[in-house]
């Protein structure tokens, strides 16, 4: 017969139990570690990685398409907290994102970026969440996606 070894009865019961429950304050750590998705589509080179630089200055996970194409490819097995589109691209449009994802998912905020003039953009500011032209006023558009995350996260919580 054997019986269980000194080291084994010494060993401390809180320190086994508690790697399975995870105490309040490391749920809060995760909770303040969770970092928001951000889908950024624009055909434009040079504005889609400004605006990538710029969001991802603020700590959110950017994930960038150069086509409408691209978008709805990731769309397919992803789940962003915010997109944000331009309405002018070849093939898959803003507005083909903007329709495709109101129907797929009506809780996915979408924020349009255009260099149209709000009459030449056809209604596109009553689809989206929040609509801005281009050139774009950065401190405006992070202060709406900071509202549009927070939002979302307390909805999530």
């Amino acid at each position: 017969m054997s019986t269980p070894s000194s080291r084994a009865d010494s060993r401390p019961l809180a320190k086994t139990s508690s790697a399975f429950s995870p105490s309040a304050s490391a749920r809060q750590a995760t909770a303040r570690q969770y970092s928001p998705t951000i889908l950024l589509v624009d055909d434009d080179d040079a504005v889609r990685e400004g605006l990538r630089r710029v969001l991802q200055t603020e700590g959110w996970k950017v994930i960038s398409a150069a086509s409408g194409e691209e978008a709805l490819e990731y769309l397919l097995n992803h789940q962003p907290d915010l997109m944000i589109t331009d309405l002018s691209m070849a093939q898959v449009s803003g507005w083909d994102l903007l329709f495709h994802e109101n129907l797929q998912r009506p809780n996915l905020p979408v924020f349009v970026v255009t260099a149209l003039a709000l009459p030449a953009a056809g209604g596109a500011d009553k689809f989206a969440d929040e609509f801005f032209q281009k050139p774009l006023d950065f401190d405006v558009l992070l202060d709406a996606v900071r509202r549009c995350l927070g939002a979302r996260r307390k909805n999530l919580e």
